[in-house]
This record gives C-alpha cells, structure tokens and sequence, in this order.
C-alpha cells in the first residue's frame, strides 16, 4: 500500500481543525500503515472534518462507511482533551473499525440481515482491539450479563431479518425497552465466543468470512 492508495482529505473551511490537522495527518497514516499490514485496504477516499453533530458524544469522534471506497470521521474540535483523548487514542480505533468495514464490504459485505450487522460491527471492534491494543469500547460492554442472554435470545429470532430496525438494535429503543448500544454489545460476545472456539483465529483473518460461519457451534 501507498498513499496513492489511500486517500486522505481534512476539510478545513470551519477552521477549528487548523491547528489539529498536523497531529490528525500523522495519527491517520501511523494507524492506516498498521491496518494495511494485516488486511487489504485500497482505494479509498478518506474525509475527516468539523461535525459535533455526528460524533459519539462521550469521546467526540463518529465514523461512518459510505461504501467500500469512501469513509467519514466526524470531529468535535471543541471536546474536552480533544488532543489528547480525541485525536491520540479515539482517531486509531474509529479508523481501524471503519477500514475494517471497507475491507469487508468488498468481499462478503457489510450485509442486509441483523446477523450479517451484529457480526460485521463486532468484528471490526475486535479488529481495533488487535490494532490498537486497547481495551474494549464502551459499546461493547453495555449490557450485563442478564440483558446479554435476554437481548441475544430476541436477536437469534430475527438473525435472518432483512427489515430488521438497525438504529433500534444499535442506538436503542426506549418504547420496545432495547438498551443503548445491545446490537455492538450482541456481536462484540458473538465474535468473541467464536474467537475463543477457534485459537488460532486473529480478527485480521476474518474480515471475508460470512455471518454464518461464526455461530457454527
């Protein structure tokens, strides 16, 4: 890989990034060059720029893949410690989860089903922990463990559901009582059990294989 290969592009007309952008640039290809050693990525066009509207408000960063070829980080240039908590540790994590998507989408797909969803958004947790070696994100813990097998039953009947209610699973319903965060929580645990039954698996070699095969067991 090389920078041709992927493309980088802070959008700076708000100002506020100006005086990060040095800082951002060298985290971005630290954290790219370390993804491209342990899967395929290629041919991507990367936008970072000045958004609190669409950032995780607990840590001031948000990604999102648009396609195999296009991601977005949201900023929130006025988070406390953005420097330091923002740019430093939260700027590798989102980019690894997200180059991970792209990775994926462009053998087996992100996916259409709950399953295809809860396994794609856990793998790419695992992927940043492999990365990063940092501990799990908060979303991949949010439930105890009652909620766990409660939530894990209900996603089970409708793992096959192409109309399933991906911000209700993901972001939370207080009308059908479904917690913040249960879909990355659901398929952080189904990545993980599936990890543990196959040792000699690293997340980085899983990014093309289907749904499926991690709930054969």
């Amino acid at each position: 890989m090389n920078k041709r290969d992927i493309n980088l592009y802070i959008l700076k007309a708000s100002g506020r990034l100006d005086n990060f952008s040095k800082q951002i640039e060298e985290k971005f290809w630290d954290t790219v060059n370390k993804v491209a050693s342990k899967i395929p990525i290629a041919d991507i066009d990367i936008v970072i720029y000045d958004n609190p509207a669409l950032v995780i408000p607990e840590l001031g960063i948000g990604g999102h893949t648009h396609s195999p070829e296009f991601v977005v980080i949201s900023l929130d240039p006025k988070f406390p410690n953005f420097s330091d908590k923002t740019i430093k540790q939260e700027l590798k994590r989102t980019l690894a989860h997200e180059l991970n998507h792209a990775a994926r989408w462009k053998t087996v797909g992100y996916g259409t089903t709950l399953l295809e969803a809860l396994i794609s958004e856990g793998l790419a947790d695992h992927f940043d922990i492999e990365i990063t070696n940092e501990s799990p994100e908060p979303w991949d813990k949010a439930l105890n463990a009652n909620e766990l097998k409660t939530f894990l039953e209900k996603a089970k009947r409708e793992y096959q559901n192409k109309k399933y209610h991906h911000n209700e699973w993901f972001f939370g319903s207080k009308e059908k009582g479904i917690p913040k965060w249960t879909g990355y929580t659901i398929g952080y645990n189904l990545v993980s059990k599936y990890l543990k039954n196959n040792l000699h698996k690293k997340p980085s070699q899983l990014y093309n294989v289907k749904a499926e095969e991690f709930i054969k067991s």
